[in-house]
Parts: C-alpha cells; sequence; structure tokens
C-alpha cells in the first residue's frame, strides 16, 4: 500500500539526524508535518495535495531496520 512518500531511498540517508530519532522511536507513528516537509525536500518533489497522516509502509520500516546505525 502506498503512501505517497517518494521512495525511502531517495530520502533516509541524507534525512536530518533529529527527525531519524523522531522516527526511530516509532515506526508505526504518522510522520510529523515537519518531517514529511524535510522528505520531500530532500527528494525535490511536491507533496500530495491530500493532507492527514502519513504513515511508512511495512517495506519502508524494514528498510529502516536495515539501514540503522549510530546515530548522534
Amino acid at each position: 500500500m502506498s503512501n505517497g512518500l517518494p521512495p525511502i531511498e531517495r530520502w533516509w540517508p541524507p534525512l536530518d539526524v533529529t527527525f531519524k530519532h523522531e522516527i526511530l522511536a516509532d515506526l508505526a507513528a504518522p510522520l510529523s508535518p515537519a518531517a514529511r516537509e524535510a522528505v520531500y525536500l530532500l527528494s525535490g518533489t511536491t507533496p500530495p495535495a491530500a493532507e492527514g497522516p502519513v504513515r511508512l509502509t511495512a517495506s519502508e520500516q524494514s528498510y529502516i531496520r536495515t539501514q540503522v546505525e549510530a546515530v548522534d
């Protein structure tokens, strides 16, 4: 199921550590508006017109689990 986010490979690696901590605290929680904005800025895409909670898909959560490294 798509959540409207750009491909995670484009935005997770360069995402600011503050947002990484926020997302890692609860992978199933909706992304904050600030984190969602950062995702679209990093990927150079425009967010969809529909607003509302955006959650990571199961495959995005799996990707993040495989990419976790120590963050400051």
